[in-house]
């Protein structure tokens, strides 16, 4: 009977959690693919380079964790990668712009 319990606890969070596991997902997808890209880091070597144990690592790599921006932006460097994008807006602006 816990099985089954655990089970509807999962479904249950994977549904109220639907869009972050979602991005999650995305960004592992897309590590996964300069991993293999940059055949001379490791999944250890990441984990190292951005200050992380490598059980977080494989958390990352699995979708299965809520990213901050700075954990983004960390495997965005280390692999020199864009792991996310934000469309144009009609007023963008550059915040350091100087009037």
């Amino acid at each position: 009977m816990e099985t089954q319990s655990n089970y509807l606890q999962n479904a249950k969070f994977r549904i109220e959690n639907k869009k972050w596991l979602s991005y999650s997902s995305n960004i592992a997808l897309r590590v996964l693919a300069a991993l293999e890209e940059n055949e001379h880091i490791t999944n250890e070597t990441l984990a190292q380079m951005i200050g992380v144990s490598p059980e977080f690592m494989n958390k990352i790599l699995k979708g299965q964790e809520n990213l901050s921006l700075e954990t983004i932006a960390k495997l965005a460097e280390a692999l020199n990668v864009e792991l996310i994008t934000f469309p144009k807006f009609l007023f963008d602006q550059p915040v350091n712009k100087v009037f």
